[in-house]
């Protein structure tokens, strides 16, 4: 979860942005051996054809003019949200290592989504010894887990 505090210190380098959609446009992209090899792909479940696809939709929408638009703003955007104040529902955050190009160390990458966690009436994170996009890596322990949570939050039988 990317909670507003990862962005107080998140350094976004603006000309490297603007250099990768330039390089995407033109196709640039698409002559660097392994650019789109993703976890997605090399750890996750996707079939041949859905690895096919994936690649084409990275290589076509990749670096694009609202991703750019949307990294100019996502600084200020997670101040509004920091200023709303932390929902008070029940949430469940599951925590990498931090590895897998988060920029962070791995006791700073699990510090503040624990800190953010610990401010709500009814919130749980579970550590996973995996990178980032932890979908790809523990999706079978993720789906138990929320389904526990939602068992005990009386969300269904």
């Amino acid at each position: 979860m990317a909670v507003p505090q990862y962005y107080d210190s998140m350094n976004i380098n603006m000309p490297l942005m603007r250099t990768a959609s330039w390089a995407a446009g033109i196709g640039v992209t698409r002559l660097l051996p392994g650019l789109s090899e993703s976890d997605a792909i090399q750890h996750g479940l996707l079939s041949d054809e859905e690895k096919e696809i994936y690649r084409a939709v990275f290589y076509n929408r990749t670096a694009t003019v609202t991703m750019i638009n949307e990294t100019q703003a996502v600084k200020e955007n997670a101040e509004k949200v920091a200023a709303a104040g932390i929902p008070q529902i029940p949430m469940l955050l599951f925590i990498s290592d931090g590895s897998g190009g988060t920029g962070f160390d791995k006791e700073t990458w699990r510090r503040i989504p624990i800190e953010y966690i610990s401010q709500t009436e009814n919130g749980k994170y579970i550590e996973l010894d995996c990178p980032h996009y932890v979908h790809d890596y523990e999706y079978e322990k993720i789906s138990e887990e929320i389904i526990e949570f939602l068992v005990s939050q009386n969300f269904f039988p």
